[in-house]
């Protein structure tokens, strides 16, 4: 449904956006239009595409998955919250709501711990999870300044703007950041909104420096944070083809043995020790 519906606002987007259908702002429009063809150029393949490559039991088409599902769910919440009052609008609605349930329930119906047990023990995790964590932080400390500076002059902030922090300080950057501190830690749920979490920061940077381009284009001021955007993007899609590159075959032999370890014991397997209801502080303290 959500691939469906993307198709049709999309091309609707493109075809009417400057004809009525999108408000003509031109701090907003360009950036509408190029969601509209980054849509179909990008985000409908790579959601279509992950999902078959899903269904026949790829690991990374699952991860590519859910990171479309979100990148999809994130890009066009600014659609019905900007706001975007036309003929659309439900169906905006309706992109945000299938794609970010679709989302909650592949993620709680995932075995993080199998997800784990398919990742070399080589994998980067402190190089990604601390890529995603300054990130996250480094933007956080971004817009909360502005907001702090804003609210200290009296200047108000424009209409993008209340549209933008929300989303990032409420969802984007604390998933981000808590992604990558879980990754750090080598938790298993780490593994699975790892690999989601890059995919999506790939493409917002990626869209985000194309909107920025297309506004300049309408006569606005080129936007200071095109370099974050860039880093954001290009970095995303480095550490997301090194994280994929990780990814064991299914059906390996230590991807076998570690996906049948019991919970809890992955950590403290060396010491033979394994939580039970005996010995329980006894692995709490192993663990720390």
């Amino acid at each position: 449904m959500a691939a469906v519906l993307l198709l049709v606002t999309s091309v609707a987007g493109l075809l009417f956006g400057q004809r009525g259908l999108y408000a003509p702002d031109p701090a907003t429009m360009p950036a509408f239009l190029g969601q509209d063809a980054l849509s179909l150029i990008t985000g409908l393949p790579l959601l279509l595409g992950s999902m078959s490559l899903a269904r026949r039991g790829s690991l990374g088409g699952l991860l590519a998955w859910m990171g479309a599902l979100f990148y999809i769910a994130y890009s066009y919440a600014y659609y019905p919250l900007s706001p975007e009052f036309n003929a659309l609008y439900l169906a905006y609605i309706a992109i945000v709501s299938t794609s970010l349930y679709s989302l909650v329930y592949l993620l709680v119906s995932v075995n993080a711990h199998g997800v784990q047990a398919r990742f070399s023990s080589r994998t980067p995790v402190r190089l990604i999870g601390g890529f995603m964590m300054v990130m996250a932080l480094a933007l956080t400390l971004k817009w909360v300044s502005a907001i702090v500076g804003m609210l200290a002059g009296g200047a108000p902030p424009t209409r993008v703007q209340l549209v933008v922090w929300p989303l990032d300080l409420i969802v984007a950057l604390p998933a981000l950041f808590w992604g990558g501190l879980w990754l750090w830690r080598r938790q298993p749920m780490g593994y699975v909104v790892a690999g989601l979490l890059l995919l999506k920061a790939t493409f917002v940077g990626i869209t985000l420096v194309v909107d920025t381009w297309l506004v300049t284009l309408w006569g606005q001021p080129i936007d200071p944070m095109l370099p974050a955007y860039a880093v954001i993007g290009l970095g995303g899609l480095f550490f997301t083809a090194i994280y994929l590159r990780c990814i064991r075959p299914r059906g390996s032999r230590k991807s076998r043995a570690m996906a049948a370890t019991p919970r809890g014991a992955v950590q403290v397997r060396h010491q033979g020790l394994c939580p039970t209801p005996g010995g329980w502080e006894q692995h709490q303290n192993v663990r720390r």
